[in-house]
């Protein structure tokens, strides 16, 4: 649900970064602190029933908002072949109106990947990477009450609509090759493979994760013709 006396968001960002690029060894590191006035965010209110069932019924509003957050990334060319790459990701979202945290903040993150290349072997390309998400504990409590029919008498029962899911971690693979098919053609080989180990999970700013588990195993075969 919209709101037409919703004003403009302005915010102010103060962002620094401090990187540092070595022969084999590169660093970056982004601090950031960010207000924002009038920040717009989708709040449940309530439920709504349909023909398909009841449903959450989320509501824009708005507040005075505080960002604070730190990027890094690191890269490391172990060889000519081997590479290792590492980031960091984190966010702390208050609401300063309300003096509470913000709802839908991205949880902290670590991604960490190993990658292999070997140019002579057709362009080979492996690389294995490892998604740490872990649980968001910082969040508003807008659960509310709502009365559902059991035995054809209404009921109060608690919709939990704020607590985040629980942290996860997830592997990716992707392979490379390409071969010389023709005189002046190119064709490029890629096999990937999404959520190696078929993690159940559910992601805290996918609202459909009230519903369903996020999607399993993706394996994806690519071909690519340059022409």
């Amino acid at each position: 649900m919209g709101d037409l006396r919703l004003k403009k968001e302005e915010s102010l960002k103060f962002s620094s970064s401090l990187s540092k690029n070595g022969k084999s060894f590169s660093v970056e590191i982004n601090p950031f602190l960010h207000y924002i006035s009038n920040f717009m965010y989708l709040r449940s209110v309530g439920f709504e029933s349909t023909i398909r069932g009841a449903f959450p019924v989320w509501e824009f509003q708005q507040t005075e908002a505080r960002l604070l957050g730190l990027d890094f990334h690191s890269q490391w060319n172990i060889s000519s072949n081997w590479q290792h790459k590492f980031s960091f990701v984190y966010v702390n979202g208050e609401d300063i109106s309300e003096n509470q945290p913000l709802i839908d903040m991205p949880p902290m993150t670590i991604s960490t990947s190993i990658h292999y290349q070997k140019p002579e072997w057709n362009g080979l390309i492996l690389e294995l990477q490892s998604e740490s998400v872990f649980r968001q504990n910082r969040y508003p409590n807008f659960n509310f009450e709502t009365d559902i029919i059991v035995d054809g008498e209404f009921v109060p029962v608690l919709v939990d609509i704020s607590t985040p899911p629980k942290g996860y971690q997830l592997f990716h693979f992707y392979s490379e090759m390409t071969f010389k098919t023709f005189k002046n053609l190119d064709t490029t080989f890629a096999l990937s493979v999404q959520n190696i180990f078929n993690t159940t999970y559910r992601d805290y700013l996918n609202r459909q994760r009230f519903f369903v588990d996020e999607m399993g195993r993706n394996i994806q075969l690519q071909i690519k013709i340059n022409y």
